[in-house]
């Protein structure tokens, strides 16, 4: 049924409007967002009374006046309620809880059980969900919801994992079995595209408005922003760039395809690098820690893997001209070895590069990008206005 714009639909409306406008740039009066939304005095009045007594609105006292009566202030409420941002990774799960401004207030972090399938994995989710979600202090609106951010193809408007190569994953209705177990709204999307929200809305790509994020870790995950806009494509699950083949006859990689980028610059290359360099087997911590120590081994493995992220990203910046590549994940520790490896083969392979102000650098979020992008999906959904069915 198409709904047409009846008067309690339009209240719905402009009480998004006029929530959104205290939440980015409260303190602010009645007055000023009259003036601002073009909404009447009455009607931004009447919609501040609800949004007060839902607590989401505090007033907080006089601002300043040049003439007349000084107006009274209001601030949005960020501790009104709480949200839960959650990375489901390779091998564990990390979880933040913010409140409604995705400030983060808590942090747990669960490990995987070795070889766990689908349904271990999904049991150890809820669990840690349930666990955090017990430790959340009591507030006016509670947790309004869940978001997870997951490696892999993810069909974001209906919540199915449609395929996790790393968790060996194939069509997983990832939300409607979270929210029949956890009572709240639960939002699904790939955690490249969680992580490059996060850092659009909150970390180092605030004042960009095309970026690119590469979440590198056990795999290569890109989350693509355009004109403000993070891009998904037509069937929702656009940038997944780790797959593209830059070697036709390379590395077979877990996808079922062979020379796959992630092949080359991921924890895998950094450690077979290592290995090969050092004659002994190693962890990537470890390797890490060696790294800080300027280990040559170390220091070479993730200057290889800098190089070869490079060789895709030169790609990327030809085909989508960002202003900024934002490095994420685990290989995001490397720092500037990994960021000078980049830069160089960008100099050297990139076509534009000589007419592009393209900058790289490392994840202002670090560890919580995709957590506080999930979270933030959440907090889009709960401040939006009313979606119009056009069907």
């Amino acid at each position: 049924m198409t709904r047409t714009a009846d008067p309690a639909y339009m209240k719905e409306i402009n009480k998004s409007i006029v929530i959104n406008k205290i939440r980015f740039h409260s303190p602010i009066s009645r007055t000023q967002i009259s003036v601002d939304t073009g909404l009447n005095k009455a009607t931004v009045s009447a919609l501040i009374d609800e949004l007060m007594q839902e607590g989401l609105v505090l007033e907080i006292g006089q601002g300043q006046s040049r003439v007349g009566r000084r107006p009274i202030m209001l601030l949005f409420n960020a501790k009104a309620g709480s949200v839960l941002g959650v990375e489901l990774g390779v091998e564990y799960v990390r979880i933040v809880v913010t409140d409604l401004a995705a400030q983060v207030q808590n942090t747990y972090n669960t490990v995987l059980p070795d070889g766990a399938d689908a349904t271990d994995v999904i049991e150890t989710v809820v669990t840690s969900i349930q666990e955090a979600m017990a430790q959340v202090p009591s507030s006016r609106c509670g947790v309004i919801g869940i978001g997870i951010g997951v490696p892999g193809l993810v069909d974001f408007r209906r919540g199915i994992v449609l395929k996790a190569p790393h968790l060996n994953w194939d069509n997983i209705p990832l939300k409607a079995m979270l929210e029949s177990r956890l009572g709240k709204p639960v939002f699904v999307d790939n955690e490249a595209n969680a992580g490059a929200l996060g850092e659009k809305l909150y970390g180092a790509g605030a004042n960009v408005a095309d970026l690119l994020y590469v979440s590198a870790g056990t795999g290569i995950g890109t989350g693509v922003v355009i004109d403000n806009d993070l891009l998904r494509g037509a069937d929702g699950i656009a940038g997944e760039f780790g797959h593209m083949s830059i070697d036709t006859n390379g590395a077979q990689c877990p996808c079922g395809n062979q020379g796959c980028w992630e092949m080359y610059a991921s924890e895998r290359a950094v450690v077979s690098t290592f290995e090969k360099l050092a004659g002994n087997s190693s962890r990537f911590e470890d390797i890490l820690s060696r790294l800080a120590e300027s280990d040559p081994a170390a220091l070479q493995a993730f200057q290889s893997v800098g190089q070869y992220l490079g060789v895709g990203i030169s790609n990327l910046i030809n085909g989508l001209n960002p202003s900024m590549i934002i490095v994420g994940n685990r290989l995001a520790q490397g720092g500037k070895v990994v960021v000078d490896g980049i830069s160089q083969t960008i100099a050297k392979r990139c076509f534009i590069a000589p007419h592009s102000k393209v900058s790289v650098q490392v994840s202002e979020l670090g560890r919580d990008a995709c957590p506080i992008g999930s979270a933030a999906l959440v907090l889009h959904d709960f401040f939006t206005g009313p979606k119009a069915d056009v069907s």
